[in-house]
C-alpha cells in the first residue's frame, strides 16, 4: 500500500487553499490565527486560519479550523469553532477535519454559519466518487480530497467529494444564497422613478 505524505500544518493550509480554489472560490488574506497541539484522544493539531473567501458579489470573512485527529470529530469541536467567529472578527467558519464527523457534530453546525469538510486520502475519494474503477487510480490523484458533510436520510454524517464549480455546496452550508451580497455590505438607495 502507498504511504501517504505527512498532513503537515503547513501542507494542510495549502490543502485548504486548493480545496476552496477547486470548487470556484477565491481565497484571499489568509494568515494564521492560532495553532494548538491536541491533547488524547485526539491526537493531532489545530490549525485556525483566518481570511476572506468570494465568489463575486458573494464574499465573507472567515475562520477556517484544519483539525488533523485521529478520533471522531464531536459537538464540542464544532461550537469551538462557532465560539471563536465573534473572537475572530469573522461572519463564517468552515471546519476541515481528517477524521470522521459524529452525528451530534452536525446539530451545532444549524446554529451557526459553519460549514463542514472530512479529509480523506485521494484513493479512498477516488474509489468512493464514482469517477472510476475502484483499485484504479490515475496519475493526477491528489493524496487527499475534501468531502463536504451532510446529513443522510437517517440523519447520519453523509460525505460528498467537491468537485470542480461545486462552490453552492459550501455557500449553501454557511447559510447564505448563491449570489447573494455579503450581510454587511450596503447597497446605495436608488430613487424612485415617476411614471
Amino acid at each position: 500500500m502507498l504511504e501517504l505524505p505527512e498532513l503537515t500544518p503547513e501542507s494542510f493550509e495549502i490543502l485548504v487553499v486548493r480545496e476552496l480554489r477547486k470548487v470556484g472560490l477565491e481565497v484571499s488574506q489568509l494568515r494564521i490565527h492560532r495553532r494548538a497541539t491536541l491533547p488524547e484522544p485526539e491526537r493531532g493539531y489545530l490549525l485556525e486560519l483566518k481570511g476572506v473567501i468570494s465568489r463575486a458579489p458573494w464574499q465573507r470573512r472567515v475562520l477556517i479550523a484544519c483539525r488533523r485527529q485521529q478520533a471522531p470529530i464531536g459537538r464540542a469541536a464544532v461550537e469551538s469553532l462557532r465560539d471563536h467567529l465573534t473572537e475572530a472578527g469573522v461572519e463564517a467558519g468552515i471546519l476541515f477535519g481528517t477524521a470522521a464527523f459524529e452525528p451530534d457534530a452536525l446539530n451545532a453546525v444549524q446554529d451557526g454559519p459553519l460549514a463542514l469538510l472530512r479529509v480523506s486520502d485521494g484513493r479512498t475519494a477516488f474509489d468512493t466518487s464514482g469517477w472510476g474503477t475502484p483499485g484504479h487510480y490515475p496519475a493526477w490523484l491528489p493524496a487527499y480530497c475534501a468531502q463536504a458533510v451532510d446529513r443522510d436520510l437517517l440523519g447520519q454524517p453523509r460525505y460528498e467529494l467537491l468537485e470542480s464549480g461545486q462552490g453552492d455546496v459550501l455557500v449553501h452550508q454557511l447559510g447564505t444564497q448563491p449570489g447573494a451580497a455579503s450581510p454587511k455590505r450596503v447597497e446605495p438607495a436608488h430613487p424612485k422613478t415617476q411614471e
